[in-house]
């Protein structure tokens, strides 16, 4: 599953410091983490193989300097190969249209009634 990296606070400190206790390479991929860096764009940046950064955003990770997260394909991809029908479209729309219609008289009561439910 892709991921995205983000500096850390001690990440930071270290490229700022440019710390000869980070190795070289390290720190290379450290100065092109910003927040929510993508593997690609640090690869295209570099022209590294994808193993080779793999490891080494492993190891800074392993060693606090940066943090990822998973990303999945409900969270970065819109999938429009499905088949849309308007009357659905249109069905869901009027649905929405009659929750949303306060044009009819509403007693104390239906007030109440809504809030609870929530």
């Amino acid at each position: 599953m892709p991921r995205l990296y983000s500096r850390t606070d001690a990440g930071r400190r270290a490229w700022d410091t440019q710390n000869s206790l980070v190795p070289l390479d390290c720190r290379r991929v450290l100065g092109f983490v910003g927040k929510d860096t993508a593997p690609r764009d640090i690869r295209e940046k570099l022209g590294w193989s994808e193993a080779a950064l793999e490891e080494i955003l492993k190891e800074l990770e392993a060693g606090g300097l940066v943090k990822s997260v998973e990303t999945g394909p409900d969270k970065n991809t819109l999938d429009f190969t499905g088949n849309f029908l308007v009357a659905d479209i249109e069905a869901a729309q009027q649905r929405i249209r009659d929750e949303l219609d306060f044009t009819g008289p509403r007693s104390a009561d239906d007030l109440r009634a809504a809030r609870e439910k929530k």
